[in-house]
């Protein structure tokens, strides 16, 4: 059976997974940002729902980048501007399969948008980890 205590040494024998669990801990924090805003601007406000997705994702970007910055791969000030700019292609990137993923769902294949959409954020948060670890965040 695998024990806290292994677990505690591996976290520190390993730190990528320390920083992939603080990663999926603001994912998660950020997902709910995501879907909660998603269904403010599509549920209460009527907008169109790629519309919505874009705004709900901006604001969920740029929670994640500050959480990240500063809990996650601990990089403070250093290049700050040039940082947010590699965070913010990275997440367009994510944006832009988010949006091609949700298109194809709703309209081609019919699938319910929420479904979609809990669909399409667990294959693009992938893209993004990796991606913000290797090049945005690298030291």
């Amino acid at each position: 059976m695998y024990t806290l205590e292994q677990f505690r040494v591996n976290l520190k024998k390993y730190p990528i997974i320390k920083q992939f669990i603080k990663f999926g801990l603001i994912g998660v924090l950020n997902t709910l940002i995501d879907l909660l805003a998603y269904i403010f601007f599509t549920r209460i406000l009527f907008w169109h729902y790629l519309i919505a997705a874009f705004l709900a994702f901006v604001i969920a970007a740029s929670f994640s980048f500050i959480l990240n910055s500063y809990w996650t791969f601990e990089v403070l000030q250093d290049k700050f501007k040039q940082r947010y700019a590699k965070f913010f292609l990275v997440a367009l990137g994510g944006l832009c399969l988010t949006e091609l993923f949700l298109y194809i769902l709703v309209d081609k294949f019919f699938w319910h948008d929420l479904w979609a959409k809990i669909l399409t954020v667990l294959l693009v948060v992938n893209w993004n980890f990796f991606l913000q670890k290797y090049w945005t965040f690298k030291k």
